[in-house]
């Protein structure tokens, strides 16, 4: 299903009715202008506009259990979309994730024009669909950024959320003797309290007239806004600092192992992996910087040859997936089994509309989204962080 299209005859049914709308709130054929002919004729160009809808929304169902529209604490209507999950143990690609994502959006946007007319979006909220799902996920095949590695995600109830995090392991199962005293291994844990933190930035004030000329715009602008939202996330769970507003990320968490710049970056990054096999950790990925990741790739012998072949490193990095992202500072890489962290949604990604106060006057309107997300590092001890600078 395109967005544009549904959106477009969706448009066009709910002008229609609006336009028939009575004083008291119903409709009268009568009283519609834009279509020539009988009522009879009108009343049929209205069935077939519904009918198209049913055929579109049809052709992307792909959630089955978005909510009903209700009214937010400050009295603007909003439209709640239940959190997104999938089949157990399958992960869709990023590909498919984004269709289902934009259809998710498109019958979101559909229930609230059914609801409230053409202007659904501009005078009120919408719960866009999010990429951060909630629920058990196998790790992706080729994942294609960091949030994608984090498969234990966790919805809570409220601002406020504990996990136990391993502080120690020390394994000292032995052979033991008749009557010899068992020996003690030590596992310790401790419970971290902690809180969800919120993360939004707003759009600029917008024309209102570009959501009637443009069909398009408010996907593009809730898929922008919402990336928006997850990469300044992102970033958090690699470097967010103690004592701040953000979620405490990996670089920040007591505990993590670290491994340091040994000759060359290939080198290191093969040391990082020989440390975390001599400590039984089971990594599932390597995070690196986009600068990195071509250095890697553009590293020449003194012949100047390309050290890298078609084996793409393999004898470093195993077969273990790597992915490339800027959440991850340049000279930094991560080696992790990121089944050890914990993504905490209390709320997901909220687009918000204003067209209120001064907004009114210029016939604008500026956008807001929002989502409320924590983060938890259980066992810091599968997490290693590489220098990469000599």
């Amino acid at each position: 299903m395109e967005f544009p299209t549904l959106r477009a005859v969706q448009d066009e049914l709910a002008a229609l009715l609006n336009e028939a709308r009575t004083e008291d709130g119903g409709h009268d054929v009568a009283k519609i202008r834009s279509i020539t002919g009988t009522n009879a004729e009108k009343l049929a160009k209205i069935k077939a506009l519904n009918a198209r809808v049913a055929e579109l929304k049809a052709m992307g169902h792909a959630a089955e259990n978005l909510g009903g529209g209700n009214l937010s604490g400050d009295g603007a209507r909003r439209y709640e979309s239940a959190p997104l999950g999938g089949t157990k143990g399958v992960a869709p690609s990023i590909g498919q994730g984004s269709r289902q994502w934009a259809q998710e959006a498109a019958q979101v946007l559909t229930k609230a024009a059914e609801k409230h007319g053409v202007k659904a979006l501009t005078s009120g909220a919408v719960d866009a669909p999010t990429m951060v799902r909630t629920g058990l996920f196998a790790m992706p095949t080729n994942p294609a950024r960091l949030l994608d590695l984090i498969v234990d995600r966790q919805s809570v109830p409220g601002n406020e959320y504990e996990y136990l995090r391993q502080t120690v392991r020390t394994d000292n199962a032995a052979a033991v003797a008749d009557f010899a005293t068992k020996p003690t291994s030590i596992y310790t844990v401790a419970s971290i309290p902690d809180r969800v933190r919120v993360y939004a930035h707003l759009s600029e004030a917008i024309p209102l007239r570009l959501f009637a000329d443009h069909k398009d715009l408010s996907g593009f602008l809730e898929s922008e806004m919402s990336r928006g939202v997850l990469d300044a996330l992102e970033a958090d769970i690699v470097s967010g600092a103690t004592g701040g507003q953000n979620v405490v990320g990996i670089l920040e968490t007591s505990g993590v192992g670290t491994t340091a710049y040994n000759t060359s970056v290939p080198v290191t990054l093969r040391k990082a992996r020989t440390a975390m096999e001599n400590a039984h950790e089971a990594p599932t990925a390597w995070v690196l910087n986009p600068t990195d990741a071509e250095g890697l790739d553009l590293l020449t012998t003194a012949d100047g040859e390309y050290v890298v072949d078609g084996s793409g490193y393999v004898n470093v990095f195993g077969n273990i997936p790597k992915i490339v992202s800027t959440s991850v500072p340049a000279g930094t890489a991560l080696l992790a089994d990121w089944n050890q962290c914990r993504l905490i949604v209390r709320q997901g990604t909220t687009i918000d509309a204003d067209h209120s106060g001064a907004l009114f006057d210029t016939n604008t309107v500026k956008l807001r989204a929002e989502g409320r997300f924590g983060f938890a590092v259980n066992r810091p001890a599968a997490f290693r962080v590489i220098d990469l600078t000599p």
